[in-house]
């Protein structure tokens, strides 16, 4: 959840130098006015359109990748020479990989449009979203290219009221604008799987002790809101300000019954 930089090669000279090869002239303008419609729409999946493309053509457009996914320009895009502080997509700190915003099943003609390649974790790439691509209009998944606000606090952890029993799930921030928060929370909810699950809890269980260790004992609720509004500046400066960390500190910030769960559970440690 981070907005990017275009890729340095992004535009129609990939799909014009390919074109130019035997046996590709006849799809360059079918595919160069598919490259300015998906431009045009800024990658939306609800405004762009498959291009039409079948049979042969349509196997040797989705074949692209398989040949050049490991090439330099392409590789760049899955490993930037300044490493991303966490997974762009979902916030993760997990491998990095490269997904198609648009899925080149459906959508061939984008198979190697650098703005149409995306860098995410593997998780959030194979594992969670399967071949999801968009949800019920208006919701789609940020497209970290063109949704220039996914630098700003987008999401957080909700906790059910019985913290005794952790039940939780992320959502978008409340404040969004309403078609924002829609394509937020589809995006969080559908990507946020079983590793984020575990994250948190892993986050949760030992907490009280870290913060008894650096506030003392019987800290005041004030006093645990304060150590965890310092502790989001850091994951935000760490990790990015939609990582996994920033979003679980703004849920526990967020929810009074948390900070009072807190202090009572740092009170019942053991001297």
């Amino acid at each position: 959840m981070k907005f990017l930089p275009f890729p340095a090669d992004a535009g129609d000279a990939i799909i014009v130098k390919q074109c130019r090869k035997p046996g590709w002239a006849a799809r360059e303008a079918q595919w160069l006015a598919a490259a300015a419609n998906y431009r045009r729409f800024r990658g939306n999946p609800w405004r762009v359109r498959p291009a039409g493309f079948t049979g042969a053509d349509a196997e040797a457009l989705f074949a692209l990748y398989d040949t050049r996914g490991a090439s330099g320009p392409i590789n760049r895009i899955r490993r930037p020479a300044v490493p991303f502080k966490s997974c762009p997509m979902c916030g993760s700190l997990g491998g990095r990989s490269l997904d198609h915003a648009l899925p080149r099943q459906r959508f061939p003609e984008f198979s190697i449009l650098r703005e149409n390649l995306v860098p995410a974790c593997e998780s959030c790439n194979s594992g969670e979203k399967g071949t999801t691509y968009r949800g019920t209009w208006p919701a789609r998944f940020i497209h970290p290219y063109y949704d220039r606000w996914a630098s700003r606090a987008l999401w957080r952890v909700e906790f059910d009221p019985d913290l005794d029993v952790l039940q939780f799930g992320p959502a978008a921030l409340p404040h969004l604008p309403r078609g924002r928060r829609r394509i937020v929370d589809f995006h969080v909810k559908t990507l946020l799987g079983k590793d984020w699950r575990d994250s948190v809890r892993r986050e949760w269980s030992p907490l009280p002790a870290k913060l008894r260790r650096r506030l003392g004992p019987n800290p005041t609720a004030e006093e645990v809101r304060t150590e965890l509004e310092i502790r989001l500046q850091d994951a935000a400066d760490t990790y990015g300000i939609n990582s996994w960390d920033a979003g679980f500190l703004r849920g526990a910030l967020a929810d009074p019954l948390v900070i009072e769960k807190l202090v009572e559970r740092i009170n019942s440690l053991p001297a």
